[in-house]
């Protein structure tokens, strides 16, 4: 996190002091480096600059449209898993022919959609899914190019919510149906079976699991090339992990050494799928101490950031490190951070050395760049935060605050409700 730095004991984003942001907007709120977005896309293309590898950025990491247009800008791609992502990455100017499509649940109207749009590939996650394209793009006249997601059965050895890779999770095709899929539906006039992708998970710190799948994978190209079955796009999907405290994390160069070992080998085209990597480390939770309150264990500070605005702590058990914004020579205390859901789950950090707080005080959730804002919800009726950009000495809010009258605004009461009697 080279861009937020201490200046003057206050915590600064690029040349942009937070003290100044908090006198302008109320907390809580997210924001993001846009000098850390571009350095981490341009470290990756570094490792990665060769015709033939197409980097799609993992939209679910973080779908906002200022994060997407600096990274059409770049010339990145995307991978999205919902027509709603479609849409984004459209509209923030990513090209057609830079997308992919993955996810098990793609609806006809999803679908559909995307064959519109002469997206680059389409990974068919299951042998209904196949058919409901192969049907869609008979009516619409067009070829569709695809690529069959594999599930090589290799674990990630990551948080058993975020692993993907094994014959327990939903995701993918076994190998041997999708041999079956090839020999079956390789000639058919509606869709070209151009590609294979897998993604064994989120969050990987260890390089071995990548290794096992990425030999598996290849082993299975080689063997369909020799029955005259070309694979032009090989799709290796994403899932390396950042450092949120003391994990130990994947190096690049390594990692790109690896995949460009198979390129070489396959003269196919790789698409690889960064999301976190790209992100994670691009963003803080700005919040603010509302109560200090003793009990008989802890010591809690009750915050005005809840489960809502970052659901990974209660859904992961994750950590995030938690500091002031100020510096300060004051001693240390051990806290247990909350906020103010009515969920025990809503529970950020405990126990965790902090310099003293004091009600008012404003702090920082480091790291949150990735499935922060991305998986933020309105539960318990709270406003979805706003969402501020800085770059050099530029800010700006690149989501408004949603208020609860906005919320309430989308909901109707049917007439009939009216007759209901006591």
């Amino acid at each position: 996190m080279n861009d937020f730095k201490f200046k003057n004991n206050v915590l600064h984003v690029e040349n942009v002091s937070i003290n100044n942001l908090i006198k302008k907007f109320d907390t809580p709120f997210y924001c993001y480096s846009a000098n850390t977005i571009i350095g981490k896309i341009n470290e990756f293309k570094k490792y990665f600059d060769n015709s033939n590898i197409i980097i799609c950025y993992a939209v679910k990491a973080n779908p906002n449209i200022a994060i997407l247009k600096i990274l059409s800008k770049l010339g990145c791609g995307a991978e999205v898993v919902s027509i709603g992502e479609l849409l984004r990455t459209l509209k923030a100017g990513i090209s057609n022919n830079k997308i992919v499509f993955s996810g098990v649940g793609k609806t006809s109207e999803e679908l559909e959609y995307a064959i519109k749009k002469n997206i680059l590939q389409i990974n068919v996650e299951s042998l209904d899914e196949l058919r409901l394209i192969i049907k869609i793009s008979k009516k619409l006249k067009k070829k569709v190019n695809l690529g069959l997601r594999i599930n090589p059965n290799i674990d990630a050895k990551t948080h058993s919510k975020i692993t993907t890779g094994t014959k327990n999770d939903k995701f993918g095709l076994d190998i041997e149906t999708a041999e079956k899929i090839y020999k079956n539906y390789n000639n058919n006039p509606n869709i070209k079976i151009l590609g294979l992708s897998i993604h064994i998970g989120s969050q990987i710190t260890n390089i071995n699991p990548f290794v096992r799948a990425f030999s598996k994978i290849t082993n299975f190209i080689k063997k369909l090339n020799k029955n005259k079955i070309i694979i032009k796009n090989l799709d290796l999907g994403g899932g390396i992990g950042i450092r949120y405290n003391s994990e130990r994390t994947i190096s690049i160069g390594l990692y790109a050494k690896k995949i460009l070992s198979i390129s070489k080998q396959l003269k196919c085209n790789i698409i690889l799928e960064p999301g976190r990597i790209l992100v994670g480390e691009s963003g803080i939770l700005v919040s603010k101490v509302l109560y200090l309150k003793k009990s008989l264990k802890n010591h809690f500070a009750i915050i005005d950031t809840g489960m809502n605005d970052l659901i990974r702590p209660a859904l992961y058990n994750s950590e995030h490190s938690i500091e002031k914004i100020r510096k300060e020579k004051n001693s240390k205390k051990n806290y247990t951070i909350v906020g103010p859901i009515c969920e025990t789950a809503d529970t950020f950090i405990k126990k965790s050395s902090i310099k003293k707080l004091k009600i008012n005080d404003v702090i920082y959730f480091k790291n949150v760049g990735a499935y922060g804002a991305s998986m933020s919800s309105t539960y318990n009726s709270r406003p979805i935060i706003p969402e501020i950009m800085v770059y050099k000495k530029n800010f700006g809010i690149i989501r408004n605050k949603e208020t609860v009258v906005k919320q309430i605004s989308k909901e109707k009461i049917p007439s009939w409700i009216f007759k209901i009697k006591n």
